[in-house]
């Protein structure tokens, strides 16, 4: 066996356990940027004054691979690691793991979690954690320490206990390999780490408390946090955002459920994107739907009609299921002049390359959807209904799809129409500041002022709005740049309400990072252009709902349409393939105290 250097001593203890490795200490001291003992997958390290020497700096985009670490760490093993957080605001980080999820392997994994704090995640058919309740600090050193016995597990920081907790069975061995600063699976880096790391060390046995206790030393080397380019203004600097468990209830709000949760009587296993629609006095919703996975031939547009304002759905109507190799998947819609449009994502065979979007209309007779060909090629995944602008033309925000999740080519764009001719549409792919990281997944909106249009899209996988503006109509942009607005990694939906008032639909607290969990919304005051008040529209466990109420679930890809004195906001949650509803009074969207 090809052992990492540095310590390969034998020794009898090292069989007491089935599972352990056959070296008793395995060492990377992480002090240079020179890789005989782990390798890069993606993106670069730069070398930093360590804990003890040197260390690793990464940047949000980079993981690191330790060589020859597939037999290591499964059923008892210690594993220690120095590591100094940046930003502690950046959603859940991987700081070392064992898994590749995409492959169905999972073992164990050290993350910093939405809320600053370090956590254990121990795979036991199902993640048990252990929380550690003490806050990180950024740009400062930090050890720790997971030991693991065939039915117990603790961790440390700093060389204390901080939490521990039973195992059912011992961490059963995969084969994937250990990495540092995050996970790298099916050629993406999964949960980023953004700082740095410094000297790994692993034991095949668990150590005890008073070995770990011992060992400690605190390092005094501080670093110097890099300093982000200048954010631009999205939320009134002047406000503080709060964390989840601050934020204001929305009042008056009622919930429905617009598809039930799987298993369902439809067979779905995947959905996405809730579409909605006053038409004629009733209420349409599109969803993307799938027996399959996402993104797969399979995926459908489908199409439910409510008579009583939301509270009740008819039968799925599927608007296009495709053929052959062609997905017909989630999109937007437009009453206008009398006529009822629909315009859907699709894509054939891999999706990436091939995503393009296709127009329909209703026929009022039948109540079937007419198929009006391809109206925009070249990547765009519409995501906004398209809105009127004063020189004549519609523009409506989307996605340009040209590589695949996590890798760059994905920014933000909108399409803009020829006038009242819904099936003749341009698109202007919106330029990205060059601080930005590759890693973007520009789905967007846009909110309209006059010739001014503001476009609010994802980041990626940073929980970050990014925010570009023109001042012609849409026809130019200014680079997409950071915001001063964390945002939950994923679509977003904004708008002006009769009011004044703008408003975005996501996830917008100060603690949550990435997670799309609790649903939001945030408001500006009337007439003017920044958030300054968001408002809690439901959490993940929640009583007032008919529909999915559990630990965790996410409010994904979020769409809102204003009716008589009320905001629909239909999301899905992607973890149980629902799609639902929130009514809320717009009179309750006020800034005043």
């Amino acid at each position: 066996m090809n052992l990492p250097y540095f310590s390969r001593l034998a020794s009898t203890a090292i069989f007491a356990s089935l599972w352990a490795s056959a070296a008793e200490v395995s060492h990377w001291p992480l002090d240079n940027d020179k890789t005989e003992h782990w390798s890069l997958p993606h993106g670069q390290v730069h070398s930093a004054p360590g804990a003890r020497g040197e260390s690793l700096r990464l940047d949000g985009e980079s993981v690191i691979e330790l060589k020859d670490s597939t037999a290591l760490a499964s059923g008892s093993f210690t594993l220690s690691l120095w590591f100094n957080p940046y930003d502690l605001s950046a959603g859940q980080q991987i700081l070392a793991g064992k898994n590749r999820y995409s492959r169905g392997e999972r073992q164990w994994s050290l993350t910093i979690e939405p809320d600053g704090k370090l956590k254990a995640h121990l795979w036991q058919n199902g993640w048990v954690t252990i929380p550690c309740p003490h806050p990180l600090q950024p740009g400062a050193w930090h050890r720790a320490t997971l030991s693991v016995s065939v039915d117990n597990a603790i961790l440390y920081l700093n060389g204390q206990p901080v939490g521990e907790t039973r195992l059912r069975s011992p961490i059963a061995p995969t084969d994937s390999p250990i990495t540092l600063g995050g996970i790298w699976d099916a050629g993406h880096v999964r949960q980023p780490f953004t700082g740095a790391v410094d000297d790994c060390v692993i034991h095949a046995f668990a150590r005890s408390r008073e070995e770990i206790a011992k060992e400690y030393e605190p390092s005094a080397v501080t670093h110097d946090i890099p300093k982000p380019a200048s954010l631009v203004p999205l939320w009134d600097a002047s406000k503080t955002l709060p964390n989840a468990e601050h934020l204001p209830r929305v009042e008056g709000a009622s919930f429905h459920v617009i598809k039930p949760q799987r298993p369902d009587s439809d067979a779905c296993k995947w959905t996405l994107g809730v579409g909605l629609e006053w038409h004629k006095g009733k209420l349409y919703a599109s969803y993307g739907f799938n027996i399959g996975e996402e993104n797969a031939p399979t995926e459908e547009a489908h199409v439910r009609v409510s008579e009583d304002g939301g509270k009740t759905w008819g039968k799925p109507v599927v608007m296009d299921a495709g053929e052959g190799d062609l997905g017909v998947s989630h999109g937007v819609f437009l009453s206008h002049g009398g006529t009822l449009w629909a315009f859907m994502g699709a894509f054939r065979g891999k999706f990436v390359g091939t995503t393009h979007t296709r127009a329909y209309r209703l026929d009022e007779q039948t109540q079937r959807w007419s198929p009006q060909g391809t109206v925009l090629e070249n990547g765009f995944w519409p995501m906004q209904q398209p809105q009127k602008m004063a020189d004549g033309n519609w523009i409506m925000s989307g996605l340009h799809v040209a590589q695949p999740f996590g890798k760059a080519g994905n920014p933000p764009t909108v399409a803009i129409s020829k006038g009242d001719d819904f099936t003749q549409w341009e698109q202007v792919i919106i330029p990205t500041a060059p601080n930005l990281s590759s890693n973007l997944w520009g789905e967007s909106t846009v909110i309209i002022d006059g010739k001014r249009i503001l476009n609010i899209s994802r980041y990626g996988k940073k929980p970050l709005a990014l925010l570009s503006v023109s001042e012609d109509f849409g026809r130019t942009w200014s680079p997409a740049s950071a915001s001063n607005l964390p945002m939950a990694t994923s679509k977003p939906y904004a708008g002006t309400l009769s009011t004044g008032h703008r408003y975005l639909v996501c996830t917008n607290t100060a603690n949550t990072g990435g997670s799309r969990t609790p649903l939001t919304i945030a408001v500006s005051k009337p007439g003017e252009s920044l958030f300054s008040k968001v408002f809690l529209i439901r959490t993940s466990e929640f009583a007032g709902t008919p529909g999915v109420s559990a630990p965790k679930i996410d409010f994904s890809y979020p769409y809102a349409v204003e009716h008589a004195g009320m905001l629909y906001i239909g999301y899905t949650h992607k973890s149980h393939a629902a799609n639902e509803l929130a009514i809320i009074p717009v009179k309750s969207l006020t800034t005043e105290l």
